[in-house]
C-alpha cells in the first residue's frame, strides 16, 4: 500500500471507519442459482491502515512531517 507524500495521522477520527479501525465494504458473490448478490465483509480500514485516525495531507504542511 501507498501512503500519500505528506500524509499523516490528524488526530480526528477516519472518516472511511469513523474511528473504529474496520469497515464493512460489501462484495459480489455468486449464488449456485447464478444469482449475485452483494455481502458484507469485515476487514481493517485501509484509509487509516487501521489506526482509526484521519490519515491525510493539510494545506501547508511540510512534506517532512512524520507520519
Amino acid at each position: 500500500m501507498r501512503i500519500a507524500e505528506g500524509a499523516h495521522h490528524c488526530g480526528l477520527p477516519c472518516r472511511w471507519c469513523g474511528g473504529g479501525g474496520t469497515w464493512s465494504p460489501e462484495r459480489p458473490s455468486v449464488r449456485q442459482s447464478g444469482e449475485i448478490v452483494f455481502v458484507r465483509a469485515e476487514e481493517e480500514c485501509r484509509m487509516c491502515l487501521g489506526t482509526g485516525e484521519c490519515m491525510h495531507t493539510h494545506p501547508g504542511d511540510s512534506p517532512d512531517t512524520p507520519i
